[in-house]
């Protein structure tokens, strides 16, 4: 499917290919709401490991960002709508399945343990009073709770989706002022979370054996215009992070061990690659996925969606 076709909002289908290894899925949605610069036709986009374009998903019940993508330990595809409270839910025959039965809350996206527990969090906290009158619209507030839209916090799952912990976690400043736990990641230990306020400068973390927040991992100077945008663990326990023109990692005592520069703005996303080798980094701006060696730096692979301010989740298919 030629790349120029993708900001027609004719082209995808119900269904995406059956899912192959290696196979990447890539949450962008269609911003044509003249309305709202955050709101339109939800996709996502499925290439394959050699980089190829395979399908185009339509999912009509979103209305905003299609964002967090993950993978679940049977291979079902996650997906969220902030905004509509919504999770989506396709399975690896390509195919949409039911949406799960979680309670509304604005959720960012989630991970599941060893276990097969599943942990999400919360992308908004506060009231609608918090939020900026040209960004309301796209904000629901929470069932039979007034005029709140989130508290921020993390939850957790047993694998038939029962409630089990309520982590009521710290968030920091951000520039939006009303934004939660926008990233979080598992430590390998399973001891604890790691997890950031998007924009801020905190790298915090939070204890879910003793259910008790933690000192922070890495403070950011106030002084500097230095901030913090995604995180997630490596197998072996160092920290993939993007900060705006870079990616830094980052060892279990808060210190930089390796520094890679990137071009461009609005790098998000970031995991390490199915292969334990390889880093995966998004630019939400720009539509773009690189692949790249954790090594070097080199970049291996690069994927782009010509869809600007959207390109809000990346997953990738285990091999």
């Amino acid at each position: 499917m030629p790349n120029d076709l993708v900001n027609n909002p004719d082209v995808g289908s119900e269904s995406l290919q059956p899912f192959a290894a290696g196979d990447f899925l890539l949450g962008a949605t269609l911003l044509n709401n003249p309305d709202d610069d955050h709101a339109g036709d939800g996709r996502i986009f499925q290439f394959g490991a050699d980089g190829t374009q395979k399908a185009v998903l339509h999912t009509p019940d979103t209305t905003h960002l299609v964002k967090g993508l993950m993978f679940g330990p049977d291979n079902v595809l996650w997906a969220f709508d902030t905004s509509e409270h919504a999770i989506l839910q396709v399975g690896p025959d390509g195919k949409r399945l039911s949406n799960p039965d979680f309670p509304k809350r604005p959720w960012s996206s989630g991970f599941f343990d060893k276990a097969g527990n599943l942990y999400m969090y919360e992308h908004i906290t506060g009231t609608m009073a918090d939020v900026p009158e040209k960004y309301r619209q796209m904000q629901s507030t929470l069932p039979d709770q007034g005029d709140k839209i989130g508290d921020g916090n993390v939850y957790k799952f047993s694998p038939d989706g029962t409630l089990l912990e309520t982590y009521e976690t710290e968030t920091s400043t951000s520039f939006a002022g009303y934004l939660g736990v926008t990233s979080c990641t598992l430590h390998p230990s399973e001891k604890y979370i790691t997890y950031t306020t998007e924009t801020s400068k905190r790298i915090m973390r939070y204890d879910i054996v003793n259910n008790k927040q933690m000192d922070d991992l890495v403070q950011l100077p106030e002084d500097q215009p230095e901030y913090v945008f995604c995180l997630n663990y490596c197998a072996d326990g160092m920290l993939l992070v993007t900060r705006g023109p870079k990616i830094e990692v980052i060892d279990e005592d808060g210190n930089v061990a390796r520094t890679y520069p990137l071009e461009g703005r609005g790098w998000a996303t970031i995991k390490e690659s199915a292969d334990q080798k390889h880093m995966l980094v998004s630019s939400f701006f720009n539509g773009i996925l690189l692949k790249m060696s954790k090594e070097s730096g080199e970049v291996v692979a690069e994927m782009k969606i010509d869809a600007e301010r959207s390109l809000a989740g990346v997953a990738e298919f285990p091999w």
